[in-house]
């Protein structure tokens, strides 16, 4: 046995005993001449469900020895001592397995149950033929993370595990892949934020992502008296907005069958309602009055093979969180109506009574001219009660502005700004933009999905990482 810790040899009925709760070692078999390959499988290893690994005492196992004696390639009958053929994908590999189902009277009659109860997870709930472990499909996520592995290089690792000469001869199921990494990580992240177990209650906008811990948040992160303690300046929402022309989209061949598992319940907004409010906003083309930008001049490019040219997205100005249920898709490219849908969204997330908001973006001198008449003849867009919007420029992004632009948008001028630059989303577009290419041929659903992923791991990196400080190492929020 390769997998075994240690040197092993066995006969062949040894090897299967000694694999029992094993089933997903890889083993070579001595032929005289050399080690080849070969699997528990051939030695008659028989998955027994129910009992541990064990023999069901309910079932008919009075043929056990010709079944030990059946061949690769032959069919065992689900006549024949309840026992079926199943395909496992584990994290070291691809391996066909002969399963016994526990036949005890009260045992579950759905056979997707018996294989989650072993932490197997079907591909199908029907008539299951092929299963994925948990423990692969939590490694699965977490390469797609680090990694920013697809599901298809993931899945041809798997078979080179098991034969990596000729790697096309195990069997392929990147498409139950697919499926049942979705379903797996929607059901993670619901169990995460408090959502399993409760049936009558279901995510809403935004519920199922992390946002900064360090902002304030009144009810969360500020005490009860914190208007009476604090100043209005100290007080304030500090937003970054930006533009990410990497993470395209493209149109899809059959929109009607996609089917969305986690719609507006991450950091991108909920599809109808911005839909909505793009089909009925009117686009306003004015002529700048600064320099040309380019978020003002790609607002006019469309490209016919694209339902996305890009995403807009919302962050804390200091921390770097993105804001949950703020970013947006581009459909011509960074129009205000995007922007202004994004912020919106974002000023709504946990500030009630907070008096004024710092919205830092690079083209602010020409998006706050008529924000406010945009938001005010809108169906869709509001802004919380008596708030005041401070727009600003990004230092790096300042310097390509006319020299008008300084004092008014600088941060260097702005009361309650504080040392901060403004372009901290640009380092977030970075490791983002490495599973742009992987999504960008998704379906709409799936890449929501990819994409609110990999914003949760970024905003949950930042939050178990920001109590830590160079002087104190040691130190922990």
């Amino acid at each position: 046995c390769l997998s075994c810790s240690g040197e092993h040899s066995w006969c062949s009925s040894c090897a299967v005993k000694a694999h029992q709760h094993n089933p997903f070692h890889n083993l070579q078999l001595w032929n005289g001449k050399f080690y080849e390959s070969t699997t528990l499988w051939d030695h008659g290893y028989i998955m027994h469900l129910g009992h541990g690994g064990h023999p069901c005492p309910n079932s008919d196992l009075g043929a056990m020895e010709d079944v030990f004696a059946h061949m690769k390639g032959d069919t065992i009958y689900e006549t024949q001592l309840e026992l079926s053929n199943l395909v496992i994908v584990h994290s070291t590999g691809v391996y066909s397995h002969c399963v016994s189902w526990c036949q005890c009277p009260r045992a579950e009659k759905d056979r997707h149950l018996h294989l989650l109860k072993a932490k197997l997870f079907p591909a199908s709930i029907t008539w299951p033929q092929s299963a994925f472990t948990f423990n692969m499909l939590d490694n699965f996520l977490i390469d797609t993370l680090e990694c920013k592995t697809s599901a298809m290089s993931f899945y041809q690792k798997l078979r080179h595990f098991i034969n990596n000469a000729f790697p096309h001869i195990i069997p392929d199921h990147y498409c139950e892949l697919m499926q049942v990494s979705r379903i797996w990580r929607d059901l993670v992240n619901r169990i995460r934020f408090g959502f399993a177990h409760e049936l009558d209650r279901s995510p809403g906008p935004g519920d199922l992502a992390f946002y900064c811990p360090a902002c304030p948040q009144p009810g969360i992160n500020l005490p009860s008296s914190w208007k009476d303690t604090y100043d209005s300046w100290l007080v304030m929402q500090r937003y970054v907005v930006d533009g990410n022309f990497t993470a395209q989209h493209m149109k899809m061949k059959t929109p009607e069958d996609d089917v969305s598992l986690a719609d507006g319940k991450g950091y991108m907004v909920t599809e109808g309602p911005y839909e909505t409010h793009i089909i009925e906003s009117v686009e306003e083309k004015e002529k700048s009055s600064c320099s040309n930008h380019r978020a003002v001049n790609a607002a006019n490019v469309q490209r016919s093979n694209l339902r996305a040219t890009g995403v807009g997205a919302t962050a804390c100005a200091r921390h770097g969180c993105f804001v949950p249920h703020a970013v947006v898709d581009f459909q011509k490219g960074e129009r205000q109506m995007n922007m202004d849908y994004s912020i919106c969204n974002a000023l709504k997330y946990p500030s009630e009574d907070i008096g004024s908001a710092l919205i830092i973006y690079d083209v602010a001198c020409q998006w706050s001219i008529h924000f406010h008449e945009r938001v005010n003849q809108s169906y869709h867009l509001s802004l919380p009660q008596s708030i005041k919007i401070l727009p600003a420029v990004g230092k790096f992004h300042l310097s390509a502005h006319k020299l008008l632009c300084f004092p008014r948008f600088s941060l260097n001028f702005i009361t309650g700004a504080g040392h901060i630059d403004g372009e901290i989303l640009e380092t977030l577009w970075a490791p983002f933009n490495k599973i742009s290419p992987t999504a960008r041929s998704m379906t709409l659903s799936h890449r929501q999905e990819v994409l609110d992923d990999h914003m949760r791991d970024s905003n949950w990196k930042k939050l178990v990482r920001i109590g830590k400080s160079p002087l104190f190492p040691r130190c922990q929020l």
